[in-house]
């Protein structure tokens, strides 16, 4: 009878140790793949009123798979298919209110254990341009943001994108951070 808790004392400690083995931000997704995004040129500096219509871009990225286990041969079977991105602005100035959080759909094919080039991929609209905060940098609004008092406005644009394997595993990249300083040159 004194094996019987011994037993269940010692299955309990082998499960777990056994959960706190592994654990990786990489684990948050189905697929055998990690998405990295990779952003090599881009203008930080937006001019809301020169560019007025004109979306912010960045000018060259790149998206790039990998096995998510060191070693592992990846088929085609791990090639994603993104289907949405998803933009979330912060400040980065001290002021607290962002502009909106931005979702499209954009369709971009990675190869397995391989990279897709991107050139010229909008990730924001200019018609938030015409929303708060950046509507204060507007010479009808005033010219300044009354957060920090400053006649620009300084945003971080977490980019994250998100898809499914050929085989249909779920799947995103890992988020990054791109930094921009919004302000308004006058005509």
């Amino acid at each position: 009878m004194k094996r019987i808790p011994q037993f269940c004392i010692l299955a309990a400690l082998a499960l777990l140790a056994a959960s706190c083995g592994g654990n990786s931000t990489l684990d948050d997704t189905e697929a055998a793949v990690v998405l990295t995004v990779d952003v090599t040129l881009y203008n930080p500096e937006i001019d809301i009123c020169g560019a007025a219509g004109v979306d912010v871009t960045i000018a060259e990225m790149t998206v790039i798979s990998n096995p998510k286990a060191p070693g592992t041969v990846l088929g085609t079977n791990n090639d994603v298919n993104i289907t949405r991105w998803v933009i979330t602005p912060s400040r980065s100035d001290g002021g607290t209110t962002a502009s909106p959080e931005w979702v499209v759909d954009q369709g971009i094919f990675v190869p397995a254990d391989g990279e897709t080039e991107l050139e010229n991929w909008r990730v924001y609209p200019a018609e938030y341009f015409l929303e708060l905060p950046l509507s204060n940098l507007l010479p009808e609004n005033g010219g300044f943001d009354p957060e920090t008092g400053h006649n620009n406005i300084r945003q971080t644009l977490r980019l994250q994108m998100f898809g499914r394997t050929v085989s249909g595993k779920a799947v995103s990249t890992v988020p990054v951070n791109i930094a921009f300083n919004f302000f308004c040159v006058s005509p």
